[in-house]
């Protein structure tokens, strides 16, 4: 079972992809909530994150024409969003401030060390271990998201898991849960996804509606002053 989204009909993806602007955003509405989770929980900074989540999204507009069927834009988001966190790794979240610590319910001091641990975790490891936890990708999902066979997928998910295991002990279980709570309270509200979207859209396509608009008005006056030139001359042709 994945929390990752639904893929649209082909219907709505050919009018996303003509740029029809309800069908854009249905169809980023779909995928935005996993882009918001998927970076917040691998990078585990918020400024970090909403970076992310600005530049998958602003791509994935100039990337639309291009998706094939309609399973492309999901597996272009998991695994975009996965390479621009991989990107912004060299910006580690501070302990106290990481988003699968923030809002942990349980009273357990060691919590915050296991998530260190997850945080220490080789680069493919800490990745299969969050999302499958987080966002209950299998490995099939894994394997898309970070762009790897689905045996190695779960080889990243199988070591991690026995490290952290040494480490937590008997905690292993509660804290695994925690984790996943933690990761599910970053997904955003409806009240802050469409705003975005809306903008990015308009941000994104506007300017190119304008250039289109002066290109069609310089073909236009071109042949208008052919035509003239034309007109002008065909007198003298004929005299």
């Amino acid at each position: 079972m994945t929390l990752t989204a639904m893929e649209p009909d082909a219907e709505l993806l050919a009018r996303a992809q003509d740029y029809k602007q309800d069908a854009v955003e249905m169809l980023f509405n779909m995928n935005y909530p996993v882009v918001w989770r998927m970076a917040h929980g691998l990078a585990g900074r918020e400024d970090v994150a909403r970076g992310v989540v600005k530049f998958v999204m602003k791509r994935a507009l100039k990337q639309l024409p291009y998706w094939k069927d309609e399973g492309a834009p999901s597996r272009w988001f998991l695994h975009h969003t996965v390479l621009a966190t991989r990107r912004a790794s060299k910006h580690p979240p501070a302990l106290a401030n990481d988003v699968l610590v923030t809002t942990a319910e349980t009273r357990n001091a060691a919590y915050p060390a296991f998530i260190r641990a997850v945080r220490s975790l080789p680069l493919q490891q800490r990745e299969a271990f969050i999302l499958h936890h987080g966002e209950r990708m299998n490995s099939r999902y894994l394997a898309v998201a970070m762009d790897c066979s689905t045996d190695a997928a779960t080889n990243h998910l199988r070591a991690a898991t026995t490290q952290l295991q040494t480490v937590s002990a008997q905690f292993y279980d509660e804290f695994v849960h925690q984790m996943a709570r933690c990761y599910a309270r970053t997904t955003p509200s409806e009240q802050l996804i469409v705003p975005r979207i809306r903008n990015q859209f308009r941000m994104y396509i506007w300017p190119r509606r304008v250039a289109r608009f002066i290109a069609w008005i310089v073909i236009l006056s071109v042949l208008a002053v052919g035509a003239y030139a034309a007109w002008k001359i065909y007198p003298l042709i004929e005299i």
